[in-house]
């Protein structure tokens, strides 16, 4: 059995593998969540314990987590052990989530691919035909332009985020919802569509992260839905080494 464990911006994601098959799903919003957690796990059957983090202050506070039972089964994802080619200026600034969701695509799905990850950040990675990284493109997240908008909004209540029936919304409710949503998705595919012009190229469209399933079923474009993209990523790093 391994577990492997995405520690991002927001919260942690944890993953339980069999047999490298993923069997359960949890996220946590505290350390102390995860341990109770953690807990209910007799840790002689755990192999391997695998960290992908873009949050080094809680990547030290859940190795000293582990250590004692974990020590001698912890990999933590880098640049150095995905073993990819990072066809850009510094390899060592790209988050260990990008390399994960590379490391699967290239595993699960055809490419040259573009990647786009809706978490904190919502962000798109581009492989190219020599399964090369080549570089990509960070925006703000879709939850984090919301509650960035509604902080700054004296008059704007938190109001969940979904798509409104139709773009021209009736209420602030629905204004809230319909700028959020619909300006995602026109983000996303316009973002798509100049990454293609640009390199000349047809890509294959990969979501994951957070909002890829509420946002997968309004995208125009053919695409494949893995809101577990991340974790396979780990586990592929992993079997590499």
């Amino acid at each position: 059995m391994k577990i492997a464990i995405d520690i991002g911006n927001t919260s942690v994601t944890c993953g339980v593998f069999k047999k490298n098959k993923l069997t359960v799903k949890n996220d946590f919003d505290s350390e102390k969540s995860f341990q109770l957690y953690l807990n209910d796990f007799d840790h002689t059957i755990i192999n391997k314990i695998i960290i992908s983090s873009v949050v080094p202050k809680l990547t030290e506070k859940y190795v000293n987590l582990l250590s004692s039972n974990y020590i001698n089964r912890i990999t933590i994802i880098d640049n150095k052990n995905s073993q990819l080619l990072l066809k850009i200026k510094d390899p060592e600034s790209v988050g260990a989530d990008r390399l994960c969701n590379i490391k699967a695509a290239l595993k699960l799905y055809k490419y040259p691919a573009i990647i786009v990850d809706f978490g904190t950040a919502t962000t798109y990675d581009v492989i190219n035909n020599n399964r090369e990284f080549i570089g990509g493109s960070i925006a703000s997240g879709v939850e984090t332009s919301a509650s960035y908008l509604i902080q700054k909004a004296a008059l704007l209540s938190k109001t969940d985020l979904k798509f409104p029936q139709n773009v021209i919304g009736i209420d602030t409710k629905e204004n809230i919802q319909s700028g959020i949503m619909y300006g995602a998705l026109d983000q996303v595919e316009g973002m798509i569509k100049r990454i293609s012009n640009e390199s000349n190229e047809e890509y294959n469209i990969i979501l994951t992260g957070g909002f890829s399933t509420v946002l997968s079923s309004y995208l125009s474009l053919e695409h494949t839905l893995d809101p577990d993209l991340t974790l396979k990523g780990m586990i592929y790093i992993d079997e590499d080494n």
